[in-house]
């Protein structure tokens, strides 16, 4: 099956990078930035979504205030033959809050939360010891996080995208 094609031009993008930049916009305030109708923004955004551009609206969550004060990303490396097995054990637990597949020097990098350093720990050498076919971790604990500039603001410049 071969994908659909479709144009994206400046007034998605910018809708794009509203919702980008804060999920909860409401649409009389995306249509009010982007200078459209409320209709006009629904229909965009029922196209973005139709299309799977737009594939959710996420919470941006500050765990610490829940509790979880260790924000970490792991680096693993595992056996070729248990990667599947590895990647589903991870995913079924509750502190992974995603699992990349990378190139480089490991085969996945989990993003993981934790109540403390003592229950990364535990996580790291307990749980994640006791998965067949990990080989190495390598661990690095996010002090801060800095939010980059929106990917869009280059492409709201150009008319239009194809798909």
């Amino acid at each position: 099956m071969s994908p659909l094609r479709f144009r994206i031009d400046s007034k998605d993008i910018e809708i794009i990078d509203i919702l980008y930049k804060n999920a909860r916009t409401t649409l009389s305030e995306i249509a009010n930035l982007t200078k459209v109708s409320i209709t006009a923004v629904r229909n965009r955004l029922s196209k973005l979504i139709r299309y799977g551009i737009l594939q959710g609206f996420k919470a941006d969550i500050d765990f610490s205030k829940l509790g979880l004060s260790v924000h970490a990303l792991v680096g693993i490396k595992v056996d070729f033959e248990t990667r599947k097995i590895v990647a589903s054990k991870l995913l079924n637990n509750w502190r992974v809050l995603n699992l990349y597949e990378v190139t480089g020097e490991y085969d996945y990098i989990a993003e993981v939360i934790a109540k403390d350093l003592y229950d990364l720990r535990e996580f790291l050498t307990t749980e994640m010891f006791e998965i067949p076919g990990i080989k190495k971790t390598e661990t690095m604990v996010i002090l801060k996080s800095h939010r980059g500039l929106s990917p869009f603001r280059v492409l709201k410049e150009k008319k239009q995208l194809s798909l």
